[in-house]
């Protein structure tokens, strides 16, 4: 485990694409990696301490009530989070109210092939060198992937007479990229799924996953202060090594 460096700004940058996805040409991720790199918090993981060799994993905090003036990257995250809220409802306004108050963004990535096992303690680096600062609200955008089934119809009431066949999608199964954001739903004060904006494929034709499509989409977790200390004692207890 180490501390973000700046010889660590491209790979940082290329982790922080899969926090959002296909949106991610949407936010200045340049900027975001620097204000990574500038904060006094924040973990990696690397094979070696050779200040040319790029981490595997990356964890902090942003503070959006901290950089919301000073931070053009962090406004373009407040956003586009309040337009991907659900419309209406009692929801949407509660999480406006979240998004304006003092919340944090938990940004956690890494490589595919790097275990769960790592959370915990990247998460409690990440608690000691925040000291006393607590936020009121964490917020996690857990990566999804909805399995999708496509259908073939005959579509024989087509005016044009062309008996063509459509396709429709049926969705069959929602799964966590991460396995520790299972865990982290149990706490969540509020939850909501969202797809992406500028979703680059449509997943439902068939493909190399046979007569299934993997549709790739964000489930919005916010974990209320009082609930954090509960979540943390609940990582350390299913994934220990």
């Amino acid at each position: 485990f180490f501390d973000p460096h700046a010889g660590d700004f491209h790979a940082i940058k290329r982790l922080l694409q899969n926090t959002f996805g296909d949106d991610s040409e949407d936010f200045d991720l340049s900027q975001l990696a620097d204000l990574c790199l500038a904060q006094p918090h924040g973990t990696t993981v690397k094979m070696d301490d050779d200040p040319g060799s790029d981490p595997y994993a990356f964890m902090t905090l942003i503070s959006l009530k901290d950089h919301r003036e000073s931070s053009a990257v962090v406004g373009q995250i407040t956003e586009y989070l309040e337009r991907k809220a659900p419309q209406g409802g009692v929801a949407k306004a509660e999480f406006a109210q979240v998004l304006r108050g003092d919340a944090a963004l938990v940004v956690s990535e890494r490589i595919v092939n790097m275990p769960p096992q790592i959370v915990p303690p990247m998460l409690r680096l990440l608690v000691d060198e925040l000291g006393d600062r607590r936020f009121d609200h964490y917020i996690v955008l857990a990566p999804m992937y909805r399995e999708i089934e496509a259908l073939d119809e005959d579509d024989d009431d087509n005016e044009d007479g062309s008996g063509r066949q459509r396709k429709r999608a049926k969705v069959e199964l929602d799964a966590y990229v991460h396995a520790e954001d299972e865990f982290v739903e149990e706490f969540a004060k509020i939850k909501f799924d969202y797809r992406f904006s500028r979703m680059k494929r449509v997943a439902e034709a068939r493909n190399s996953f046979g007569d299934m499509g993997i549709a790739p989409s964000r489930r919005c977790l916010v974990v209320e202060r009082a609930k954090f200390p509960g979540l943390l004692a609940r990582l350390n207890e299913v994934l220990a090594p």
